[in-house]
């Protein structure tokens, strides 16, 4: 067999690249498609099809592999986009030949998912770059700039500096609208001239309350216009406030299928089927975010209420720790790490690592004194007596007017056979809050039991009582005062209610009440008193 010459391998690989060429060209009359709004299928999965068979011809062909990179963003497979925009710029280093728009598209890519996964900087840099290489085309990078400039106005808008970023990002927008007419991933303007007008009016229908005819309006410009995501997840969220949630889901599921990339829509439908309480598809949709962008906190936090309502607590701690790890605002980290607490502390029942994600969110945020509450309240049920009043002087810190707090202490202080600086605690919090029953009850014990002091004591259980006439303790405690002073009957009508109303409350021994009662009197004089 004769060794094939350079020439032939040559001519083979002018027929490869022309098969490849022709493949193309299908693939991309596919691909625009996806920008016609009286398209109403999907038509990206053929594209990306067609693309691959190109490729097969010409593995090498740099400018089909930023096609599929920019078809995979819109198909929702952001992580493939990512790796074939990597390629094609990796391959354009190595001497292949890249247009300069097509190496501009690349950069594009790479800067909508780093903007998707809330790396900033990240995504400023590459959209910066991708519009300094080809301005005139980048309509889609520039709107992604505002949007960048846009949050930080809105998070930062006291800053003076904010105000010179508000008016980059308009000039974005003005930018992105100059540049539209030149970019072929875009809406035809003729389409665009009949759309705005019904849109218009579609908008103020709603506006005024006319939900219905707004309703309406948006099914006829559906009717003209299937290929718009917005204009379906606009219906789907009408029929979910009209009360309509399996029409809602439908438009929402249709508005994804034509466009798999519109994270809105997932968004949408997840929290549809949460308000259904149907976890295992809500968990399914976040999943489904999740792979688009992995990197996201958000997505993670929401995977993780989902397999939360599943009672699937271990997955769910899974998916906190994720969005603890990627989350950069400190009170939103807080929340999820509180979270995470609540779980180890209520189900997993692993009260040190509960108290470990406590003092995580206290120290995320030190203003929320719910952390030091829940972490005193496992210290104490450790009997670690120091800590859980260590924990309670450091939320008296951040909060010095909270009443439960110095009745808290003050028990703590009790326990320590520390009277004096019990009722000191007990009285501050009276003090902050005089409708607060527990310290007033417990003020009325101490009196009651160490100082003696019974007279003292049945005031203050009346006190307790008059605020709360559900409070069984404290019908209890005044049936024990009334016994000390040899008063059978009001104590066995305090023993009474207090048993009646421990049907509810479950705090007391009803056994013991009972014994109570009998000690009282003898077997004649109950059967009387009943």
């Amino acid at each position: 067999m004769s060794q094939k010459t350079p020439e032939t391998d040559a001519s083979l690989q002018t027929v490869c690249d022309g098969v490849a060429r022709q493949i193309c060209g299908a693939a991309d009359e596919y691909y625009l498609s996806h920008f016609n709004p009286t398209v109403d299928e999907n038509q990206l999965p053929l594209a990306l099809n067609e693309y691959a068979r190109a490729l097969e011809q010409s593995p090498d062909a740099v400018g089909i592999v930023v096609k599929m990179a920019q078809t995979q963003l819109r198909q929702g497979l952001f992580i493939k986009a990512e790796q074939s925009a990597k390629r094609a710029l990796t391959l354009h280093e190595a001497g292949k030949v890249l247009s300069t728009e097509a190496l501009a598209g690349a950069y594009q890519v790479l800067g909508i998912v780093a903007y998707h996964r809330d790396d900033y900087e990240a995504a400023k840099r590459l959209l910066g770059k991708s519009i300094r290489l080809c301005p005139k085309a980048q309509a889609q990078a520039r709107i992604f700039l505002f949007r960048l400039e846009r949050d930080f106005v809105t998070e930062n808008w006291k800053n003076p500096r904010s105000l010179w970023k508000g008016l980059y990002g308009l000039w974005c927008l003005f930018m992105a609208l100059v540049a539209a007419p030149f970019a072929k991933e875009r809406m035809s303007l003729g389409h665009g001239f009949l759309l705005l007008p019904q849109l218009m009016q579609a908008w103020f229908l709603e506006e005024f309350n006319r939900g219905e005819q707004a309703l309406t309006h948006y099914l006829k410009i559906h009717q003209q216009f299937p290929g718009l995501p917005g204009v379906t997840v606009l219906i789907g969220e009408l029929y979910r406030e009209t009360g309509h949630p399996e029409e809602a889901r439908h438009w929402f599921e249709k508005a994804l299928e034509r466009h798999p990339d519109y994270l809105n829509g997932y968004y949408h439908l997840a929290r549809l089927l949460e308000e259904q309480e149907n976890y295992p598809q809500m968990a399914r949709v976040y999943e489904t975010i999740v792979q688009m962008t992995p990197h996201q906190p958000d997505a993670h936090c929401h995977l993780g209420n989902a397999y939360y309502y599943m009672n699937d607590f271990t997955q769910a701690v899974c998916h906190y720790a994720t969005a603890l790890q990627l989350g950069k605002d400190n009170h939103w980290k807080a929340m999820v790490a509180q979270s995470m607490a609540n779980i180890h502390a209520d189900y997993l029942r692993n009260a040190q690592a509960a108290i470990a994600y406590y003092d995580m969110a206290s120290v995320l945020n030190p203003e929320d004194v719910e952390n030091y509450i829940q972490m005193g309240l496992l210290y104490f049920q450790k009997e670690d007596f120091a800590n859980a009043e260590s924990v309670y002087l450091k939320a008296i810190k951040a909060n010095p007017k909270m009443p439960k707090l110095y009745s808290n202490l003050g028990y703590l202080r009790w326990m320590a056979n520390d009277v004096e600086r019990a009722i000191a605690y007990y009285k501050r919090a009276i003090e902050l809050d005089d409708t607060y029953e527990i310290p007033i009850n417990n003020l009325g014990v101490i009196h009651l039991d160490l100082l003696g002091e019974v007279d003292s004591a049945i005031g203050y259980f009346q006190q307790a009582i008059a605020i709360n006439d559900s409070y069984a303790l404290a019908y209890y405690n005044l049936g024990r005062a009334y016994s000390f002073l040899g008063n059978r009957l009001d104590a066995a009508h305090c023993f009474k209610t207090a048993q009646a109303l421990n049907l509810e409350s479950k705090d007391l021994d009803n056994d013991e009440l009972s014994a109570r009662i009998h000690s009282l009197f003898d077997s004649c004089e109950i059967e009387l008193l009943d």
